[in-house]
């Protein structure tokens, strides 16, 4: 508060990370407490704008000083979901009687708001298979296996902390004035021993043979603390004798002895040997950035790797891509499905962090993952929470971008800003952020750049027309929006690296020109195509607009026929509306049916339902998706599985711009009564009705 206090200007993300020596999601979690602070007090909170930083209006600093200047009685303002939190860690931990008077003290709320959180907290523990009890004598508790009260006092210790550093559980409630639940959460433990947990679950790397992730590190340093509490006070877990037999001859349960020896001694408590093998199945689960080798059983480990083949298989079909170093990417998804499978297996569940910025920004990677993991499912024996699959996601998302990753000439550009000092910062930071491959070697104003020798760069940045320059201007707004990036993106890609005089124009500004004298039926989709152009290829389509299904599955691209010979002439009279519209080459025909030739009749996708495709440098021009539809079904091979009457032909320019279309295709045909009605269509108008409804009633 202090810094946003004293700045005279926005301060951003990372000053306040450098200054303040914390985490970036240690900034969000500090930043919603002091809005609810704000708030409660009735002043203006925090302003963040996603290219500048955080700004403390005028109104809250001119109050402060006031404000802060009176002792405060309570200073530390919960949250709905934060009191959900704390009322549940309350119940499960504490180890006498709970009243509601308890939980208002604690929480600093009235009776009313406290009987209706423990009304939620009732209903979310049904689902975890608790039971929320009420005595007259004895108060509130929390009845159930002692295994499901772990699960539940692990998942809202992370709602809490896990968006926090490691050590803020401790040290958060000394000033702050918020609930302190440690010393009933965790064991009393002298200066330095919170260090010593985290040194000693660290150490066991080398029993593993494997680096486990640092947030993994942080969240078993929470869990064995927690669970010493709980051994501390006789509440134990249970595992039957043939589980612990198994689990003894894992090189994780080695490790776990070594662990619980040392936290007996260091916390005075003897470790039974169910305990033991409960922290091995933690071990077990641990995500990890690399194994030495696989260890384990040889039939879990033989089926993990028929999934793991299995479900590249399906991602490569359903994405209609064909990932580079398969057998690495292959080993790479193992070495992150074993843990999976014993997190699980075990019931161990793991937040993943960034699974809403997974679902925010790679939506298409993600549903794709969610449908090439059934193999996995099939092997676990339950659907994978979004936890999981965001996990998976990442994984793809990853060999997915890399398909596409070549080394990046450097540019060298400079910003000419007529905003003053601040504006300047601003836009030199987006850019930065927009162009990994671009050095900014200067920031100048319009008097500077008078003086200013062009030839030390390949194109200028500038707020203001630059007529006179020897080299590209590429003419920006101070705050760069989602639309500018775009624009942006596609121009730096004409640049080339010799000093041309020629001016960078906009897509938009060819639009502008384009209206003056045409009416113009699709403007978005002439934006997209004047991009393709501009951009000579391939561009950061990342970044730019992915075309749904119904923009590219239109009229023009639908074939009706009563048959084929085979399978081949399906595929090249399904290909024909792409050919004649220059969106294919013959040679890209000639590829696809080769992939057939070579491994089989993978890209029969669901019953009837065939979507042929190939590589982008097999002759690949734009973007585009075709569709035969058979009266009669051609066979891609000897099995009844793979007749088809509908076959499509995807035309993809790399591993992204597709993905959108897919998603929805495949989201369309995952319901039997969307194949039925696909394959028994008579008439163009009908496809594209249901190409058009059908993925959005799913």
């Amino acid at each position: 508060m202090t810094l946003l206090h004293e700045a005279a200007d926005y301060v951003s993300l990372e000053e306040l990370m450098q200054k303040l020596g914390i985490s970036r999601r240690t900034v969000y979690y500090d930043m919603e407490k002091i809005n609810d602070w704000l708030k409660a007090v009735h002043l203006p909170p925090v302003k963040y704008v996603r290219t500048a930083g955080y700004y403390l209006p005028d109104e809250s600093r001119a109050d402060l000083p006031q404000l802060t200047a009176k002792p405060q009685a309570q200073q530390y303002y919960l949250s709905p979901r934060e009191r959900l939190a704390w009322t549940s860690l309350y119940l499960l931990a504490a180890e006498g009687p709970i009243f509601v008077h308890h939980l208002t003290d604690l929480l600093q709320v009235s009776r009313g708001t406290a009987l209706k959180d423990l009304n939620r907290v009732r209903s979310e523990m049904h689902a975890a298979k608790l039971e929320v009890t009420y005595d007259r004598k004895r108060g509130y508790g929390i009845h159930g296996a002692e295994r499901d009260k772990r699960k539940s006092l692990g998942y809202h210790f992370g709602q809490m902390f896990d968006n926090a550093d490691w050590e803020q559980s401790f040290s958060l409630n000394q000033e702050s004035g918020s609930p302190d639940l440690v010393p009933i959460l965790f064991p009393p433990m002298k200066a330095g021993y919170l260090k010593r947990v985290y040194l000693l679950i660290s150490d066991s790397e080398t029993t593993l043979g494997a680096d486990l992730t640092d947030e993994m590190l942080l969240h078993l340093t929470a869990r064995f603390l927690l669970y010493i509490r709980r051994i501390q006070t006789q509440q134990l877990i249970s595992i039957d004798e043939d589980e612990r037999s198994v689990l003894r001859r894992t090189p994780e349960y080695e490790a776990a002895v070594h662990m619980a020896e040392a936290l007996g001694q260091m916390f005075g408590v003897s470790i039974p040997d169910e305990e033991v093998c409960y922290f091995t199945m933690h071990l077990l689960g641990a995500r990890v950035n690399r194994m030495d080798q696989l260890t384990g059983s040889e039939e879990v480990l033989k089926q993990l790797r028929n999934v793991t083949r299995q479900m590249t298989d399906d991602f490569q079909r359903y994405a209609c891509v064909f990932l580079p170093n398969r057998e690495v990417m292959e080993e790479n998804l193992l070495v992150h499905l074993k843990p999976a499978y014993y997190r699980i297996l075990y019931g161990l569940g793991l937040e993943n962090p960034l699974v809403q910025n997974i679902l925010s920004k790679y939506r298409e990677v993600f549903e794709l993952t969610r449908r090439s993991a059934a193999p996995f499912e099939q092997l676990v024996g339950r659907k994978l929470d979004d936890n999981e699959i965001g996990y998976l996601a990442m994984h793809f998302g990853g060999w997915l971008r890399r398909e596409n990753t070549k080394p990046a000439v450097r540019r060298q550009a400079a910003i000419v800003c007529v905003n003053g000092i601040s504006a300047s910062r601003m836009l030199e930071s987006q850019l930065e952020n927009l162009f990994s491959s671009v050095d900014i070697t200067a920031v100048m104003s319009l008097r500077q750049f008078e003086s200013f020798s062009e030839e030390d760069v390949d194109f200028i940045f500038s707020t203001v027309p630059l007529p006179d320059s020897k080299v590209p201007v590429l003419l920006v707004n101070p705050i760069l929006s989602d639309k500018d990036k775009e624009h942006l993106l596609n121009r730096i890609n004409m640049v080339s690296g010799s000093k041309s005089r020629t001016q960078v124009h906009t897509v938009q500004a060819l639009l502008d020109i384009v209206h003056k004298y045409a009416d113009v039926k699709d403007e978005s989709g002439l934006a997209e195509e004047l991009s393709h152009y501009l951009s000579a290829g391939k561009t950061w389509l990342s970044e730019a607009r992915k075309p749904a299904l119904s923009d590219l599955l239109t009229e023009r691209m639908i074939t009706l026929r009563q048959e084929t010979e085979d399978w081949r002439s399906a595929i090249r009279e399904a290909s024909d509306p792409l050919l004649k519209d220059g969106y294919i080459d013959e040679t890209y025909i000639d590829a696809m049916v080769s992939k057939v030739e070579a491994l089989g009749p993978y890209i029969v996708i669901a019953p009837g339902i065939a979507i042929a495709h190939g590589k982008p440098q097999d002759g690949v021009k734009r973007l585009g998706i075709s569709l035969l539809r058979l009266e009669r079904p051609v066979a891609f091979s000897g099995e009844a599985r793979h007749q088809v009457r509908v076959v499509l032909v995807l035309a993809a320019i790399d591993g992204e711009s597709h993905l959108k279309a897919l998603a929805e295709l495949t989201g369309l045909l995952r319901v039997e009564k969307n194949l039925i009605r696909l394959q028994e269509a008579k008439t163009t108008e009908q496809i594209l009705k249901q190409i058009q409804t059908g993925h959005s009633t799913n």
